[in-house]
């Protein structure tokens, strides 16, 4: 093989860079490869961080890449805008387009195109944030959806502003496995937050609740969106297979069909087969996921048969405010087993996880193949 093997890493979240960091080490000293990793953003984002960011209990959620990225990691600060699968070209906004002989697409998730206030990423909790300080006590808040980060959102404002009246709306409350707990109940009670069975307009923000008779009213002083999560549309404009919700469509060894070169891991990816069933969109599986598409590329370059994607959870955790949480335990397949943590338990095991999330890409960094799958609890993720 003559020359460099150019692997491209398209998004830096966890997926993206748990990919790029073990390509990058496990090939230092065996083969020249070249590993480029397309993000635009600054800094890498704790997207598991952000509710506090936008409540006002957090500065940031930035770290800067030296912590987590491998040095042998080029970091390219630009936007994908097209993927050529047949000529191996990505093309990038303001920068001349650059080929690879792999890549690992790892764009992440975010809440659907919304005029409301949001937590989707770092500049959009900056904005949540700046808003609700300007708000006079007693000022309503309404928080659009009952799943991990509407519930995280809610507890982390009730604790930073007490003096705000809060109300948290979906069509069918707290449905979601994890929320749908008394201790997450008891925890909204105590903290005064409003649980409402209803709807919310995505663009105006006006609450209809669920009840006989009851009539739309006008939007809060401020509406935060949580619910529901969108994918970029680069596997969809790049004419890749996507499912209906246009993430990128990969077998089990997170391989494009037709397109062995292309791989995917994290939120924007979909695992067809047993293998991805149980699958959600959380940092828990984009690690694993990550680690699993660079070591198909690394399978490849050796000449191996690749194997399937085989990973599951252990727990799934919340952050309840002012060191409470919940931690729920599950099987493999993330169905609840019957322990759980909650209270300043459940709030001291939430934060070791979010701090393990962190080490364990530092960790791949400086220790390749040093994450292995099962690492850690899920952590939900929008």
């Amino acid at each position: 093989m003559s020359g460099s093997v150019r692997v491209v890493v398209v998004g830096g979240g966890y997926a993206g860079v748990m990919a790029a960091n073990r390509v990058a080490g496990s090939t230092a000293d065996r083969l020249p490869v070249e590993v480029t990793l397309v993000d635009p953003g600054a800094q890498f984002t704790e997207r598991i961080r952000l509710h506090r960011v936008a409540a006002g209990s957090r500065d940031a959620a930035g770290v800067d890449w030296s912590r987590v990225l491998h040095p042998r990691v080029r970091r390219l600060p630009a936007r994908a805008l097209r993927i050529d699968a047949d000529r191996r070209s990505l093309t990038l906004r303001g920068h001349a387009p650059i080929g690879f002989d792999w890549l690992v697409y790892a764009v992440g998730s975010g809440e659907p195109p919304t005029p409301l206030l949001s937590v989707t990423n770092a500049a959009a909790a900056a904005g949540t944030r700046r808003a609700i300080t300007r708000l006079a006590p007693g000022a309503a808040v309404t928080v659009a959806g009952t799943g991990p980060t509407g519930v995280e959102l809610a507890c982390a404002l009730a604790v930073t502003r007490p003096d705000l009246s809060i109300t948290v709306v979906a069509p069918s409350g707290p449905a979601h496995p994890l929320t749908d707990r008394d201790a997450v109940a008891r925890r909204l009670h105590r903290l005064g937050i409003t649980v409402e069975h209803g709807s919310v307009d995505p663009e105006t923000g006006t609450v209809t609740p669920r009840a006989p008779g009851a009539r739309p009213r006008p939007a809060a002083a401020a509406t935060i969106w949580t619910a529901g999560l969108a994918v970029p549309s680069l596997a969809a404009d790049s004419l890749l297979p996507v499912d209906g919700s246009g993430r990128l469509v990969v077998d089990a060894t997170l391989a494009v069909p037709g397109h062995e070169r292309v791989l995917g891991a994290g939120d924007a990816v979909s695992v067809t087969g047993t293998a991805g069933d149980h699958l959600r969109a959380s940092c828990a599986i984009a690690l694993p996921m990550g680690a699993h598409a660079a070591d198909t590329v690394l399978a490849r370059l050796a000449g191996t048969a690749p194997s399937e994607l085989d990973a599951g959870y252990l727990a799934q955790c919340l952050d309840l405010g002012a060191g409470r949480g919940h931690v729920q335990f599950v099987h493999a397949d993330d169905a609840p087993r019957r322990w759980a943590l909650s209270g300043r338990a459940g709030g001291w095991g939430k934060e070791q996880v979010c701090r393990m999330t962190l080490a364990w890409l530092a960790g791949e960094a400086r220790t390749p193949g040093s994450y292995t799958w099962p690492a850690g609890p899920a952590v939900p993720v929008g």
